[in-house]
């Protein structure tokens, strides 16, 4: 006894400087414990009654208890266990009787994932099961007084009836044990089972049995080394990647494309499942897989599907950035303009050419220029009172009338530039003034904007052309102009009856 106490303590020893672990699961469903075993038939008294008292105990010697395991997920194992051997009962005085216990068990184990970890090298269960017991009390009469085996002479004690016994029995039990885990596949098993026989009335026949063996896990191998055990690996032999397919699972996928390489028909290029694992082509080199090219065969770009841009009026100007796509136009700086028609080609398209069959600037709205417009501008310059000098505000027109009159419209005509007076004051001042005037204005438009003095002429007609002859200021702001006139131009005098009094201006 002395020296199962210290194989216990060795084994102790042993596992408690182990971490080298990994419980049985799934990946190595069956396991065999095979070991020794000890019964006690004493400690069925009271609770736990000389439970740990190893002198009541009957030990047999090891290979004499076998169980065969099986998991059935990762909480529960299933297990056939047979033990064997010459069993003496101390508490009956019954000596080298033989003791066969037999039978299923379904386990528990702690070391599920949700009390332990499931690779926890400590892996406690619990354990309840049914069998055969094998066991000769024929003959025992069982003894009246309870306390019977505590006494040196047991056989003085009153016997209460004459009870027999029988030697084939029907026993439930139930327990705990633990395995511990010291390699992957090898561990050591202790455990404690009590053993109910349910047939009898007395507890002289229930016994306690305590094992302690060595575990060795086998079952599924993984001969490729892949994770994936051979029962599941459909491609065993060679190492491969775990997929949801049994039909592939385990199987080489070298490209990664999740397709494994005896499906993949381009097994060293990554490519969808669509395309059997081949890369999409670009036929058309444009950027675009053929699966997503509207136009796989030319050349496009990715905003209109892979497919080229149209020009459907043939402008040169696609029809994405053509404004008119369907009429043949021009190319201008203008989103709403370009590509749109312009007929008489003077850079302004037709839809914004007030005179769309007649060259003219943008700055006339593609009308050609005329001497009315020239007047238009000359009409709104003012001069100092009772002055021929121009007031600085008046500059910008003068700028805008000389490049009217050097455009190509007018470049090559000749005018007159004619100041008018109103009817106020002496028709020989208004003349006078009028003149200077319109000789001051020659000079600003050829000096400072550079028109060919030569082509203007300037007349002063004073009040000879009057527009209206009404003393009123509003007339008199029509009559006080400058016009500008061809030189073929002809003169028509008007002749005006005036008060007596005048103001000059």
């Amino acid at each position: 006894m002395k020296k199962f106490n210290l194989l216990l303590s060795a084994v102790t020893l042993l596992l408690a400087g182990n971490s080298f672990v990994d419980a049985q699961n799934s990946k190595n469903p069956w396991a065999i414990t095979v070991g020794a075993h000890a019964t006690d038939h004493r400690a069925v008294r009271g609770a736990f009654d000389h439970y740990f008292d190893t002198d009541n105990w009957d030990i047999v010697p090891p290979l004499s208890k076998l169980s065969v395991i099986r998991n059935l997920n990762r909480s529960f194992d299933v297990d056939l266990t047979a033990s064997v051997g010459e069993i003496d009962n101390k508490r009956l005085n019954i000596n080298d009787e033989l003791f066969i216990n037999a039978g299923l068990g379904l386990r528990y184990k702690l070391a599920n994932g949700y009390i332990l970890g499931e690779n926890s090298w400590f892996d406690p269960y619990l354990r309840i099961g049914a069998g055969y017991h094998r066991y000769d009390y024929t003959g025992f009469a069982t003894p009246y007084n309870s306390t019977i085996g505590e006494s040196d002479n047991p056989q003085v004690d009153v016997l209460r009836e004459d009870v027999t016994g029988e030697k084939n029995h029907f026993v439930l039990n139930g327990g705990v044990g633990i395995n511990f885990w010291i390699t992957k596949n090898f561990g050591l098993n202790v455990a404690s089972d009590y053993n109910w026989i349910p047939a009898t009335k007395t507890d002289y026949f229930d016994f306690f049995q305590h094992t302690v063996g060595l575990t060795f896990r086998f079952g599924n191998n993984d001969k490729d080394g892949d994770g994936i055990i051979d029962d599941e690996d459909a491609c065993p032999e060679v190492a491969g990647i775990a997929t949801n397919d049994p039909a592939t699972n385990g199987c080489p996928d070298a490209d990664g494309d999740g397709i494994p390489d005896h499906l993949d028909a381009c097994p060293n290029e990554f490519g969808p499942k669509e395309n059997n694992g081949c890369p999409w082509p670009d036929t058309d080199g444009d950027g675009l897989t053929d699966n997503v090219d509207a136009c796989p065969e030319v050349a496009g770009p990715q905003e209109n599907n892979g497919c080229p841009w149209p020009d459907t009026d043939g402008d040169g100007i696609l029809d994405k950035d053509d404004a008119c796509p369907t009429e043949a136009g021009i190319a201008t700086n203008n989103p709403a303009t370009n590509g749109c028609p312009d007929r008489d080609g003077d850079g302004v398209v037709d839809k914004l050419d007030e005179c769309p069959d007649v060259k003219g600037p943008a700055e006339n709205n593609g009308c050609p220029w005329t001497e009315v417009h020239v007047a238009k501008r000359l009409s709104s310059i003012l001069f100092e009172y009772n002055s021929d000098k121009i007031v600085e505000s008046s500059y910008d027109d003068v700028r805008v009338a000389a490049q009217i009159l050097n455009s190509d419209d007018l470049k090559d005509k000749s005018f007159y530039i004619d100041g008018h007076a109103d009817q106020r004051g002496s028709a020989a001042y208004n003349k006078t003034l009028s003149l200077k005037r319109a000789k001051a204005l020659v000079k600003v438009l050829n000096e400072r904007a550079g028109v060919d003095a030569s082509r203007l002429t300037a007349r002063g007609l004073g009040e000879t052309q009057l527009l209206c002859t009404e003393e009123t200021e509003e007339c008199y702001q029509k009559n006080r102009r400058v016009e500008v006139l061809p030189r073929t131009a002809v003169v028509t005098e008007t002749k005006v009856v005036k008060p007596a009094t005048k103001k000059k201006k």
